[in-house]
């Protein structure tokens, strides 16, 4: 009864489970490994230790962990292992498993039918691993989505939750589930989804979490090498770092849209297909994240009221990190474009976050983005970037609802905390909440060209002489450049200078300060 092979049900009668029938298969001259007879051995991971390079510290001292409760037989050592769906936990799993050279069993995986599991079968299987394995010390146990018994019992229906509808379990007893983490003699590692929907005392009992998140460019360029070359889909190494650069997604996705390119036959189109499919219903179709400055971007055309050159210097010399920007000033006029080329310089990622990646709609879920992008850059050790951050940073002087100043206040905790570099672009800078303005290390106005730099601006985009006519146009911005180069492409004009300054005194004439001629 103890080993969970054998148990009473409802009518009073014993039964043996069913597992053990695979004992009938058996020879009876074989060599049997009992353990392996009765428990599920994880197949191999696909990706490797170095995958996980972005939670190093928290990877290693899991390694070192499990190690430590392997050789002492101690108790109760369980890892939780939480992230989004893909993201890379049950690989994660296995190839902790592999370099520490132990097997790792999966528990409660489907019935003794091959069906699915009901709670108490997950239980029963999960006692029956602890009993068969805790003698030998040498192996680890794989709770896959644990909120399947360790939900919050109080919970219940959650209608109005972040994600719809969600039903957190509501039977079983807290206390049993407590002395099974408490007393578990097999470091088990769980994971899950959603472990914010996992109740508080459950996760006390946890010796360590691990959160894995989004793996970084260089990461996600090494796994999308590795998985093209292993489906045999033709890519050089342009191509790799292109699509670790277009596709901020999670190894699953990555991984699945490479093997359904391989099965129709397909190239680098067809996983490009599928990447986008699969991101669309999980996570919304979202624009590339840039990570570089952007083509023909020439420092010496971004107008602001610092060197701009001689700050990015200044700031790459200095080698300290702990510092944070806002850039204000018209649409075009090169503020994002400018924090790119300062990560560069300091070789640094960008993590970019748009204001419909962090406005939410439920109460305080927007806090908790806020946070997490926060984390997610400090994590990844990168520069935060926050575009159009007026949206985030708005004078709280002006809110009608609660979580509109939370919101702002939220921002200005995490940026007086934050350890490495952090930058905000806005167009408003006048709808910024005061008490923004301390929290910045640097506040850089920016401003439409000069006459002689949109000038160097027209040889720039147009390799052409630029007409006289150029220097009287006081809006212009390397933004509207870079539009009427794309334009001129399509109409054949790149050639033709007075067609280039008709298209750019065009632009100009569309914003909504510039000052119309008048007259006939």
């Amino acid at each position: 009864m103890k080993s969970g092979l054998a148990y009473v049900d409802n009518d009073g009668d014993i039964e043996i489970v069913k597992r053990l029938l695979r004992l009938v298969s058996v020879p009876d001259d074989s060599d049997l490994n009992v353990c392996r007879l009765l428990l599920d051995a994880t197949t191999p991971g696909e990706l490797e230790w170095a995958d996980f390079d972005h939670v190093e510290e928290d990877s290693d001292h899991i390694e070192k962990l499990i190690k430590g409760a392997l050789s002492t037989g101690t108790p109760g050592v369980n890892i939780l292992v939480c992230g989004p769906p893909g993201i890379g936990k049950t690989e994660f799993c296995k190839t902790l498993a592999a370099r520490l050279g132990t097997h790792l069993y999966s528990v409660g995986e489907e019935d003794d039918s091959g069906d699915e599991p009901s709670r108490k079968e997950r239980l029963q299987e999960l006692r029956l691993a602890q009993r068969l394995l805790a003698p030998s010390r040498g192996s680890i146990l794989l709770f896959d989505e644990m909120e399947d018994i360790l939900s919050d019992p109080s919970a219940g229906w959650m209608p109005f939750s972040p994600g719809g509808f969600s039903h957190l379990r509501s039977d079983g007893s807290k206390v049993f589930l407590h002395r099974i983490l408490e007393r578990i003699p097999v470091p088990t590692l769980w994971t899950s989804n959603s472990a914010r929907e996992t109740c508080k005392t459950i996760l006390r009992r946890m010796t360590f979490a691990l959160e894995l998140r989004q793996p970084p460019c260089q990461v996600r360029e090494r796994i999308w090498r590795r998985e093209l070359a292993r489906h045999g889909i033709k890519a050089t190494e342009e191509d790799t770092r292109s699509l670790a650069k277009e596709f901020d997604v999670t190894p699953g996705v990555a991984s699945s849209a490479i093997a359904g390119a391989r099965l129709c036959g397909g190239d680098l189109a067809a996983v490009r297909l599928g990447v986008r499919s699969l991101s669309r219903v999980i996570s919304g179709e979202k624009p590339p994240a840039n990570q570089g400055p952007p083509e023909r971007f020439d420092l010496a055309l971004v107008r602001a009221d610092i060197n701009p050159v001689g700050f990015a210097d200044r700031v790459v010399k200095s080698g300290g990190k702990h510092f944070s920007l806002c850039l204000q000033g018209p649409p075009g006029t090169g503020k994002s474009a400018f924090v790119r080329y300062l990560a560069e310089r300091l070789g640094l990622q960008v993590t970019q976050k748009r204001a419909s990646d962090l406005m939410s709609m439920w109460v305080g879920q927007t806090e908790q983005l806020i946070a997490e992008a926060f984390a997610e850059a400090r994590a990844e050790g990168s520069i935060l970037v926050f575009d159009e951050a007026d949206s985030l940073l708005a004078d709280r002087r002006g809110a009608v609802r609660s979580w509109e100043v939370s919101q702002v206040n939220e921002m200005l905790t995490w940026m007086e905390n934050h350890p490495l570099p952090f930058a905000c672009t806005t167009n408003f800078g006048e709808n910024l909440d005061p008490a923004t303005l301390r929290r910045f290390t640097f506040k850089i106005a920016l401003d439409y060209l000069t006459p002689d730099q949109s000038q160097a601006a027209f040889h720039t985009y147009f390799a052409l002489e630029a007409q006289p006519e150029i220097g009287d146009l006081t809006t212009l911005t390397p933004g509207d450049f870079a539009v009427v180069r794309r334009k001129a492409e399509i109409l054949g004009h790149l050639q033709d200078a007075k067609t280039l300054a008709e298209l750019l005194r065009a632009e100009c004439e569309t914003k909504p300060n510039n000052v119309r001629r008048v007259g006939f």
